[in-house]
């Protein structure tokens, strides 16, 4: 008798993300307006911004599922670093990129043992793809908990 052979099934960017939503904490409208259609274009995820921080966090709350896109530095209030801790206290569960205009080694891997997923950097031409695989690679990683 032949064993049964699990066949590869090749997912696609729509099954992968499925109703995934993000939300986008950025304080350059070009970049946030830019990732925002990227994201919608090419793997039909819809994003929420916010320009700072502190706007964010009034109304995050422990249930809120939704991954985060998080630039590291705001022309005023907290940094994404302060932002990301306060978001682990509010829920640790939370999965946060972080995103950055400088390349800081160490801010990296300040981010990332903070609970940062993943951290990428603005100025790489890549950025946007990097983000979306990122989140095809968590949602992939989601699904299969649920089997």
């Amino acid at each position: 008798m032949q064993k049964p052979v699990e066949q590869l099934k090749e997912t696609g960017i729509d099954e992968a993300i499925g109703e995934s939503q993000v939300i986008i904490v950025d304080d350059d409208p070009g970049f946030s307006f830019m990732l925002k259609d990227y994201l919608l274009t090419a793997g039909e995820i819809r994003c929420e911004l916010f320009k700072n921080g502190s706007d964010f966090l009034k109304g995050y709350r422990n249930s809120d599922s939704r991954k985060i896109i998080l630039d590291y530095e705001f022309d005023k209030g907290p940094n994404g670093l302060e932002v990301l801790k306060k978001i682990k206290v509010i829920n640790p569960l939370a999965v946060v990129i972080v995103v950055s205009g400088q390349d800081d080694l160490e801010k990296a891997v300040e981010t990332l043992r903070s609970g940062a997923t993943d951290y990428f950097l603005k100025t790489n031409k890549t950025v946007f793809a990097n983000i979306l695989c990122s989140l095809i690679k968590l949602k992939e990683m989601e699904k299969n908990k649920l089997n």
